[in-house]
């Protein structure tokens, strides 16, 4: 149970990390954890405003969709490490950068809860991360395409699998067999 949730898990965050290059306003990305993106959307990370595309996915191309998403997983779990290197070596922790962010979202960006201080960290943390996410966004549709797969295609498979349950559980188990494979060369992480 716990490795279907790992490869579930693998296919949400690079299904959330696609929406996100789709997403005009920044503001939300950075001040988001991907996880916490994952939460907002649904269980499934479902993203009701698009129409979901009628794809045929091969075996073939579902294994390349797999390594496809494991590698944007990969850039994805590096850019959350940069990110909150940023915000540390702007001055402040990520909880509380998290809660700045989610008082400014609900309209209380002018609280008097944070200092004025940390508010000029969080803003200067906010800017640095804003510029880093078009190096994300280029390093996921590289990761992307260097495992085959061109990114409109691979924007049509997410939002299909999100809706297909056979699609799902193809996609699951070229992810599956992928991570065992991984499993067997490496340690066991604790």
């Amino acid at each position: 149970m716990t490795n279907t949730l790992k490869y579930l898990s693998t296919l949400l965050l690079a299904v959330v990390l696609i929406g996100c290059q789709n997403d005009d306003s920044p503001q939300e990305t950075p001040q988001q954890s991907p996880q916490q993106q994952t939460q907002q959307q649904g269980p499934m990370g479902q993203m009701q405003q698009q129409q979901v595309p009628d794809v045929e996915v091969s075996d073939e191309e579902a294994a390349t969709f797999a390594d496809a998403a494991m590698s944007a997983q990969q850039v994805q779990m590096q850019a959350q490490k940069q990110m909150m290197g940023i915000i540390q070596d702007e001055g402040l922790d990520v909880q509380t950068y998290q809660k700045i962010a989610q008082s400014k979202q609900m309209g209380q960006g002018d609280s008097t809860q944070f200092s004025d201080s940390q508010m000029k960290m969080f803003d200067a943390a906010t800017s640095a991360i804003q510029e880093l996410q078009s190096e994300i966004r280029d390093s996921v549709t590289k990761a992307i395409e260097d495992a085959g797969m061109k990114m409109q295609r691979f924007q049509d498979i997410s939002r299909a699998a999100q809706q297909d349950s056979a699609l799902q559980m193809q996609i699951q188990q070229q992810i599956k067999e992928k991570m065992g494979g991984q499993m067997q060369q490496q340690p066991p992480q604790n």
